[in-house]
């Protein structure tokens, strides 16, 4: 069976659906120039934003010993500046080794055109963060106007993959910076979209290092019951231990729960460390009322 063809609006005719950018075809009707390396500067609406500094020093390595082995794709903005569409890991790689010139093949291309390519390129390799893939969707949607099932066709991607993928932008900020370090992935992400207390159950996914699976499950509750643990119970160890958890993961600081010797009476404890640790908690209190 034939590989679905996933590139729309005719991108197929210079990109291919494999490692090679640029097909055969392509290369058949346009020769390759060389350019001096600091003619060339990124898309500024490129979606990666982060690359890999060993990955980088590997291709690095190959590039030394082997070239470029496949040109960049660039559009010409004057007689000496160029903006790569696709290539800009390979530029960023060929300054490591020092190379001084580069084959670019020079495309007339529209600010549209110029976004997809740049998307295309990175979603069939993968190398795109869960953010950076989820703000290159919305720049198509917002900039162009493109549906999600527009998008689909052009990534090769399911309609909800489109949809659920722009909706991380609308996580909560403490929420995005866990996704951008890489403590939760696209998985545990989007387990939070419908969650009531998305930021503590971050805290709590990070901290206990829980599964897709347990955090879904968890998320399904669209809050963290609380009151479903057994405090005072004969064997209340555990469950008054991961309550402290819960509730430090909520908080962002070490909670205490301190049992009478009846079991049926306690205090809770927050810790602090100055008055400025002391008025986050009271504003943290105040938004729960």
């Amino acid at each position: 069976m034939s590989k679905k063809k996933v590139l729309g609006r005719g991108l197929s005719s210079f990109l291919s659906e494999g490692e090679n950018l640029l097909s055969n075809e392509y290369n058949a009707k346009e020769d390759r120039i060389i350019l001096p390396i600091e003619y060339l500067t990124p898309n500024p609406d490129q979606p990666r934003k982060y690359f890999n500094k060993e990955e980088l020093q590997d291709l690095a390595e190959t590039i030394s010993d082997k070239g470029i082995l496949q040109p960049l794709i660039v559009t010409k903005k004057d007689e000496k500046k160029y903006i790569i569409v696709a290539g800009e890991r390979r530029w960023r790689a060929a300054q490591l080794a020092q190379v001084h010139d580069l084959p670019v093949i020079v495309k007339k291309l529209t600010n549209e055109e110029i976004i997809e390519i740049a998307i295309i390129e990175n979603v069939q390799r993968s190398e795109l963060m869960p953010l950076e893939e989820a703000n290159g969707y919305y720049m198509l949607v917002k900039e162009y106007a493109y549906s999600h099932e527009k998008i689909s066709k052009l990534v090769g991607k399911s309609r909800p993959h489109i949809s659920n993928a722009i909706r991380l932008l609308s996580l909560p900020r403490e929420v995005k910076k866990f996704i951008e370090s890489g403590d939760l992935s696209s998985g545990h992400a989007r387990s939070l979209l419908n969650c009531e207390d998305s930021i503590g159950l971050a805290n709590l996914i990070v901290k206990k290092g829980l599964s897709v699976r347990q955090t879904e499950l968890l998320a399904k509750r669209n809050k963290v019951e609380i009151n479903k643990y057994r405090l005072f119970s004969k064997n209340n160890d555990s469950n008054k231990k991961e309550l402290e958890d819960i509730l430090s993961a909520h908080l962002k600081f070490k909670v205490k729960i301190v049992s009478e010797k009846n079991n049926k009476s306690g205090k809770l404890q927050i810790l602090f460390k100055n008055n400025s640790d002391l008025q986050k908690i009271c504003d943290i209190l105040k938004k729960q009322f």
